[in-house]
């Protein structure tokens, strides 16, 4: 994945997608002149025990146990847990439920008092990546899921597809693209010289003997 890899960071365009995202929020103290975050309240405070959906660059320049808000885990994770638990991950249409899910999760991850999302999106990547070799190795008899994998698994699938296909024209010598190293080259032709130099300096001793006799 040199070419295309996907490296979370401020400019990254999935990462600005992901952080676009909504995150419900538990409201744990009152917040003066901020009733504006609730769009079904009429006072001008914010009251605590409110929900409010904020934008997840926002709740990351919070800190991780703010006295604020509290971060609600989202439903998907929770679907995620019961179907991990049952065995079932690999039918999961991950990217109908959320394109980036693990990336999502991934931020949420510090902000989860209760450590459910880490252990979701370990254990969902855990059972799938299996799966997602098998369909990369057979793209006739399985296709492309369009809507089962996520940013990342469409990533790693398209990838273990090239993979492969590279693998098996290697094996039925289609491309028959394998050159010498440099390094080799330059240790041959050293060798080859270092042969010469012997070659010639046998050469100058016998004729040296027979002078000689």
């Amino acid at each position: 994945m040199n070419n295309h890899s996907y490296y979370p960071n401020y400019y990254a365009v999935e990462d600005i997608f992901v952080t676009q995202e909504k995150v419900e929020c538990k409201v744990n103290t009152k917040l003066l002149k901020m009733g504006f975050l609730d769009a079904g309240s009429e006072s001008e405070d914010l009251q605590a025990g409110r929900t409010v959906t904020l934008p997840l660059w926002y709740i990351k320049e919070l800190k991780i146990n703010n006295p604020y808000f509290s971060v609600c885990v989202p439903d998907i994770y929770k679907n995620v847990h019961k179907a991990v638990c049952e065995a079932e991950s690999t039918h999961i249409e991950l990217g109908k439920l959320h394109t980036y899910f693990y990336e999502y999760g991934r931020y949420l991850t510090p902000y989860d008092r209760n450590h459910i999302v880490g252990k979701i999106v370990f254990e969902t990547m855990r059972h799938r990546v299996r799966h997602l070799l098998d369909i990369s190795k057979n793209i006739i008899e399985h296709g492309k899921p369009e809507h089962r994998l996520d940013n990342i698994e469409s990533k790693l699938y398209e990838e273990g597809v090239k993979t492969n296909n590279l693998y098996t024209n290697w094996l039925q010598m289609k491309f028959n693209n394998l050159t010498v190293s440099m390094m080799v080259q330059e240790h041959s032709m050293k060798r080859k010289r270092q042969h010469m130099s012997d070659f010639d300096d046998d050469s100058l001793e016998q004729d040296h003997k027979r002078q000689t006799l």
